[in-house]
């Protein structure tokens, strides 16, 4: 059987799905294209070609690091967040140490199959409790931990719904358990919320580049030295990391670091305040259009860059597959093959129903606003076409 050919449709397309993924800038594509068609050689050779490209990975590493407030030293390349969550999930523990490990039952499905995997090598899993606005519970947090305590690991900004939390406050409530490794998963943070992971006083952290306009198929595992020496490693080989072996992507990494570069010219407090205005442009116009919703992400304590309703009265991807040229989700792009509604709007205490009728609308904040607009007009033409036609066969 042939494969199935896509054809692009003639309207062009309007992406609000920026938390699945963004696309490359054209400064990270023309750096990529010289280290996969000229300056190709492995880095890990001792001739001119991979001197060259670890010359590159260094550079690349080195605009990272300084992006992420650590050491150069500090940074594992991996395939991606999923990677760098697994990695330190997965060698946190050890079956025969009695240990346990602690995780945010809304947070993204890498960390929660990874903590699954541990349950089934007889390790003990404990769930933090949320509010209803997604944040941690501290005080139960507070209650879970004890001296068995390896690892606790949250997300810094949540996928779906946008909250981000308070990463301090969780640090102050480890600070009796030392021995305890914090990790964040910041894929969604990075480049809407400064990051400074020494003084955050996160152990681990994990990065993905094409949450920022870098590529695919490379992301960071940040862990601090006393960290990596804790870990056990998943992978063995040519000895490129502590914790993870395998030949360097040099043009993947080439690519993270421009897209790092653009990163570090933002104005943080000017790009939320853009995202901000496009979140609240995508509202006025579902209320112009007297379209009935419920908003799934707090109005504070969430990033501007992820948008999360409920439609009333109207199944996500029954929307979805009307809409065409717009795109958007129903959740984390790692879920989709799932046909189950979003644990995350089920997690902070709505019903199967709510999460059934919840889309999410994403962008970045230099996201054209008229075409942000444009979007929220055809979502809503389609809205009102599918609740009639939904009246029509009542």
């Amino acid at each position: 059987m042939k494969p199935e050919k896509y054809t692009m449709p003639q309207t062009p397309i309007i992406y609000l799905d920026a938390a699945s993924t963004t696309p490359c800038s054209d400064e990270v594509i023309q750096e990529m294209l010289e280290f996969s068609k000229s300056t190709f050689g492995n880095p890990s050779s001792s001739h001119l070609m991979g001197r060259l490209a670890r010359c590159a990975i260094c550079e690349s590493t080195s605009t990272i690091a300084k992006l992420l407030g650590c050491r150069t030293s500090e940074l594992i390349f991996t395939s991606g967040a999923t990677e760098s969550n697994n990695i330190v999930i997965l060698g946190s523990t050890k079956p025969h140490q009695g240990s346990n490990i602690i995780v945010c039952p809304i947070d993204h499905k890498s960390t929660l199959a990874a903590a699954e995997e541990l349950e089934r090598r007889n390790i003990e899993v404990r769930k933090m409790r949320v509010t209803s606005n997604g944040r941690v519970d501290i005080d139960h947090l507070s209650s879970l931990l004890d001296e068995r305590s390896t690892l606790l690991s949250i997300s810094y900004v949540n996928s779906e719904i946008g909250t981000f939390q308070n990463l301090k406050e969780i640090r102050l409530a480890l600070n009796k358990n030392p021995h305890t490794l914090f990790h964040v998963d910041a894929a969604q943070a990075l480049g809407k919320i400064p990051i400074n992971l020494k003084k955050l006083g996160v152990d681990c952290a994990s990065f993905s580049a094409h949450k920022i306009g870098g590529p695919k198929g490379i992301g960071i595992l940040y862990a601090s030295q006393s960290a990596i020496s804790r870990l056990q490693p998943l992978t063995f080989g040519g000895g490129q990391s502590p914790l993870r072996s395998g030949t360097l992507p040099t043009q993947l990494i080439v690519g993270f670091g421009a897209a790092a570069r653009r990163i570090q010219l933002q104005n943080n407090r000017d790009s939320w305040n853009a995202a901000s205005q496009r979140r609240t442009a995508i509202l006025e116009i579902f209320k112009a259009y007297k379209i009935p919703y419920l908003t799934n992400s707090p109005r504070f304590k969430s990033t501007p860059h992820i948008l999360n309703i409920t439609i009333t009265g109207i199944q996500a991807e029954t929307l979805i597959s009307h809409l065409g040229h717009v795109c958007i989700s129903s959740g984390s792009a790692c879920n989709a093959h799932d046909l189950r509604p979003s644990h995350v709007i089920t997690g902070i205490g709505h019903d199967m129903k709510r999460a059934t009728s919840s889309i999410r609308l994403s962008f970045t904040s230099d996201t054209d606003i008229d075409l942000i607009r444009n979007g929220a007009e055809v979502i809503c033409k389609t809205i009102s076409a599918l609740s009639q036609t939904s009246h029509r066969s009542n």
